[in-house]
């Protein structure tokens, strides 16, 4: 996430009502500041997750319900690429 969206989200602010946007402005640049000054700093409760797919596929749809199915799964080499049945 870049900094303007870390910024926002170290507000913690979000969805709250808002009765002024020069109230959010100033806000938003004290928080950009604390994210220039801490670059690593974070939101609390924030996590980083890593997901590493082992099969993806994807379909076209077909009004006669002639789908196209691509199937993409990993291998050592790469990944192996392959159509299915509907």
């Amino acid at each position: 996430m870049g900094r303007g969206g870390r910024a926002e989200a170290l507000l913690g602010r979000q969805s709250s009502p808002l009765t002024d946007l020069a109230v959010r402005d100033a806000a938003v640049r004290q928080s950009l500041a604390w994210v220039e000054r801490e670059p690593d700093r974070v939101p609390p409760g924030w996590a980083l997750h890593s997901v590493q797919p082992q099969t993806v596929e994807f379909w076209q749809g077909d009004k006669q319900r002639n789908h196209t199915r691509l199937n993409h799964r990993a291998t050592d080499s790469g990944w192996a690429h392959e159509l299915l049945w509907p």
